[in-house]
């Protein structure tokens, strides 16, 4: 491992403090408009101070890390989450609905089947009100895959189905992320104040822990599969593929063309893919019967939702059926996947957050919390394109804030030219160095 030169015990205690007091500042918030600016205020302030931590870190060299260094970063990540835990959310009702299909799933029906708005559910409903009232679209069956079903579930059978039983899955979860991290960072000799990038980052601590959305989970579960990989645990690493595509479909997916090089022979290849198929067909089986409707929900959810997406959003005007721009995104994917995988010099982790980033460029819809998928590509020489947006994207709130406030939606497509344009500049080009095997990041400028 490597250590940070000089003492800087000190500029992390105030990076710690400022993204402390942002946070904190969120609770000041009377109404869920007033919540919704302090959660952009909080973003602005803690991002700058991210932002220059990464940056202040970035020549890191020679040695080991001190103790102290370490234990702030440790403490500093687990205050941070502490400190969000008990908001309740403003900027997104995702988390009701998580909420409510896991009561759904106790209470014996499948969220697949029925929508929140079925009669039948009346009861759970007048039981639940506080969860039922706030859930969106309540005329759509769920979308979520089986993955996230179950840890629904598991929060109604084991908290009730509360938020805060919810956050503590989730909590679970990044520490998982964090321990992926960390052995990645041992297995390259790289300073364990890497992991910084995955504990103070203001997106995955915002997201996660004031909005409650699952990506953390997806997040851990593909660090899982690549740190598995690398230390020659295949099987591993495709039971943590497998749930993975399991909580989010297609990027998952595409990660398997990267990883499938990986594997050292062809027998291994073939179990590594069986046993990934596997996990994700058995994950369908206690679903099975809602499973057309699941189809149809994800179908259209595709086809229809549209958020940050000015690139798909030109690809709708071709001619032809609506499932052709997904189809064309898909091979685009897929082909680059491929790409990087039959090249002579590879990169699983670095390529792993360039597909992954270009699938949140290319795809209909990239909500803010959706870009916590590439968070774990700060704590290994982080590309620029990826601190931008990460730095960037929480501007996307603006929408929410207006929605709550006046209660009329807006997408701001001109948002994008903001948070979107430059990093996508900036992407294209880390592909084009890529492609011409050269190294990029902000520890190589």
């Amino acid at each position: 491992m490597t250590r940070i030169r000089g003492n800087q015990t000190r500029p992390l205690l105030i990076c710690a403090v400022l993204i402390e007091a942002a946070l904190l500042a969120i609770h000041l918030a009377r109404d869920p408009a007033e919540q919704v600016a302090l959660v952009l205020a909080s973003y602005l302030v803690s991002g700058v101070a991210f932002g220059w931590l990464l940056w202040h870190l970035r020549d890191a060299g020679g040695g080991d890390s001190s103790r102290a260094t370490i234990v702030v970063l440790i403490a500093a990540g687990i205050v941070f989450r502490l400190t969000l835990l008990p908001l309740t959310p403003a900027t997104s009702q995702d988390v009701q609905r998580y909420l409510w299909e896991g009561l759904v799933q106790l209470d014996g029906h499948s969220p697949y089947v029925m929508p929140p708005a079925a009669a039948e559910l009346a009861p759970l409903a007048r039981s639940h009100a506080a969860t039922w009232r706030l859930i969106n679209h309540p005329d759509i069956p769920a979308i979520y895959p089986p993955t996230a079903q179950m840890l629904f579930l598991c929060n109604a059978a084991v908290f009730g189905g509360s938020l805060l039983g919810w956050k503590l899955i989730l909590l679970a979860f990044d520490a998982l992320l964090a321990v992926g991290v960390v052995m990645l960072l041992k297995d390259r000799s790289h300073a364990l104040v890497g992991l910084a990038g995955v504990l103070w980052c203001p997106l995955l601590l915002i997201e996660s822990y004031e909005g409650g959305h699952l990506d953390v989970i997806g997040a851990a579960l593909v660090v899982l599969a690549i740190v598995a990989m690398s230390r020659g645990r295949p099987i591993l690493s495709a039971l943590a593929l497998g749930l993975c595509i399991n909580l989010k479909y297609l990027w998952p997916l595409i990660l398997l063309i990267i990883l499938l090089r990986q594997a050292a022979d062809w027998r291994r290849r073939v179990v590594f893919v069986a046993v990934t198929l596997t996990v994700v067909a058995a994950g369908w089986i206690p679903y099975r019967a809602g499973f057309q409707s699941a189809v149809a929900t994800a179908r259209m959810f595709a086809e229809h939702w549209t958020f940050n997406d000015v690139i798909f959003e030109q690809l709708r005007e071709l001619p032809g059926p609506r499932w052709l721009p997904m189809a064309l995104v898909t091979g685009v994917l897929a082909g680059l996947a491929g790409l990087l995988a039959y090249r002579r010099t590879r990169d699983v982790w670095r390529d792993a957050w360039l597909l992954t980033g270009t699938a949140l460029l290319l795809g209909p819809i990239a909500y803010p919390w959706y870009f916590i998928w590439i968070v774990p590509g700060l704590a290994l020489r982080p590309p620029i394109w990826l601190v931008v947006w990460l730095l960037s994207v929480p501007a996307l709130h603006l929408v929410d804030w207006q929605y709550v406030s006046s209660g009329r939606w807006d997408a701001m497509p001109w948002l994008w030219w903001i948070v979107g344009a430059l990093p996508a500049i900036l992407l294209i080009r880390a592909w084009w160095r890529r492609v011409a095997r050269i190294d990029e990041g902000l520890s190589h400028p």
